[in-house]
């Protein structure tokens, strides 16, 4: 069982004032059991763990409940007291338990001294397709991915390292030795992506071909989930995206006749949607916007970010093209790199949905596109995934040029600096970053 950061999450919720009960929304097999099961058991004397998944427990919350049922039910069939403070209420799996679902409200408004916490891998399509809603301002919402980089080097035993790239001063030198070994760990770590159960059988010392076995169950139980929340008539746009999306990972897409298909852009739209309800797919939305908020152009291709990188790697059949790799920049044009940039930065918004864009300036006005651009703290971060001198940033440079209170940065495979772009006789900063710090943007 791997430490996640989400515990640290977890643990800062558990002592919460007016705390509301969490729901941990993320795709399934990213870990959100295991997570939450590590945080219970470690803060609290009593586990009580109710997994909607088993017949036995749906039987038993079938329909309306009431508080005082519910607590008879545990008491009777569970043989447990629910103690204040020392007991947890965990229920996994919650869209399969409408009473549940709507139980939450009733946790918050007469027994909030209660911790209640709970999971669910098609939540939001699941509740949408029966109608239902989660009880607004009663709940708390979290988000878990698969593993970020700094959890991977956790998983791999590599404390020094961490602890010293999560110190580590952007002022700083890092000494050669670190960088090389740190980028080499990085570019192992994408290729082997971020899911729980792949990042543990590879640290068993499995070879490829078991891996492509987990990845393949993987992307084949997705595509069976999608009978669960979605009516027949859909099902086949929606395991065509599943099957295909990977191939486009880190490029813009268009929705008409999407990865070859005849697919209209409605039926593709409404199948990316729900896919990005599920938290399968992520969708970057294009802006042009110079100033706070930034403003989504709708109109514009949308940049497609898969669940993980291990996955896309496997649907590509790359896997053996990384033995060696000197730049993950030169790599299949940049796609790997932006996918597995976009992947950690959606993987540090744990308590709010991420938004996430990318800047595009339209050809009356000179082509320019920047890889990412979000906010932070009141300013706009234009993030360029690729590698090369400044003089090749020119579409950053131009934003900088235009944006307002804006930071510049460089995701690369170089070493850890700040700098200038230079563009029309002006200076603009630029802080370059390894790709080994991208768990750490935000900190910038």
């Amino acid at each position: 069982m791997f430490n996640r950061r989400i515990v640290d999450y977890l643990f800062k919720w558990k002592d919460k004032k007016g705390r509301k009960p969490l729901v941990l929304r993320g795709a399934r097999q990213v870990g959100k059991t295991s997570a939450i099961l590590m945080f219970a058991r470690r803060y609290f004397e009593n586990v009580i763990y109710l997994n909607m998944e088993k017949v036995e427990h749906q039987r038993l919350f079938r329909g309306e409940i009431s508080l005082a049922d519910f607590e008879k039910i545990i008491r009777i069939e569970f043989r447990q007291k629910i103690i204040p403070g020392k007991t947890i209420i965990f229920i996994d799996e919650i869209q399969n338990s409408v009473g549940l679902i709507k139980l939450l409200r009733f946790f918050y408004e007469e027994r909030p001294e209660l911790h209640i916490i709970s999971a669910g891998s098609l939540l939001q399509a699941k509740i949408e397709k029966e109608g239902l809603s989660l009880p607004v301002g009663r709940v708390e919402n979290a988000y878990l991915y698969p593993l970020d980089f700094f959890e991977y080097l956790d998983a791999k035993g590599e404390t020094e390292l961490l602890n010293f790239l999560k110190t580590l001063s952007f002022e700083e030198n890092i000494p050669d030795g670190i960088h090389r070994k740190a980028l080499n760990l990085f570019y192992e770590y994408t290729m082997v992506g971020g899911m729980p159960e792949v990042v543990k059988t590879f640290l068993e010392g499995a070879n490829i071909e078991h891996l492509n076995n987990i990845y393949s169950s993987l992307l084949t139980g997705y595509a069976e989930d999608v009978y669960k929340y979605s009516s027949l008539a859909n099902a086949k746009y929606l395991t065509f995206v599943i099957e295909t999306a990977p191939l486009y990972a880190g490029t813009n897409i268009s929705y008409e006749k999407f990865g070859g298909s005849n697919f209209r852009s409605r039926e593709m739209n409404r199948a990316f949607d729900l896919l990005e309800k599920v938290m399968l797919v992520y969708q970057a939305k294009a802006t042009k916007s110079t100033d706070i908020p930034l403003v989504p152009q709708r109109k514009r291709p949308k940049k497609l970010l898969f669940l993980d990188v291990g996955l896309v790697n496997y649907r590509m059949g790359i896997q053996e093209k990384f033995l060696g790799l000197k730049d993950l920049n030169d790599f299949y044009r940049g796609r790997i790199a932006e996918q597995i940039v976009g992947q950690n930065i959606l993987s540090q918004y744990m308590n709010q949905a991420a938004q996430i864009f990318y800047w595009a300036k339209g050809k009356p006005e000179g082509r320019a596109e920047v890889d990412f651009c979000l906010t932070k703290g009141g300013i706009i971060l234009g993030i360029e995934v690729k590698s090369g001198s400044s003089n090749r940033l020119k579409s950053l440079g131009s934003f900088g040029m235009l944006a307002k209170d804006a930071l510049l940065l460089r995701i690369y495979s170089g070493i850890l600096k700040k700098g200038n772009i230079r563009i029309n006789s002006k200076n603009i900063p630029l802080v370059s970053i390894p790709f080994y710090l991208v768990t750490r943007i935000l900190d910038v």
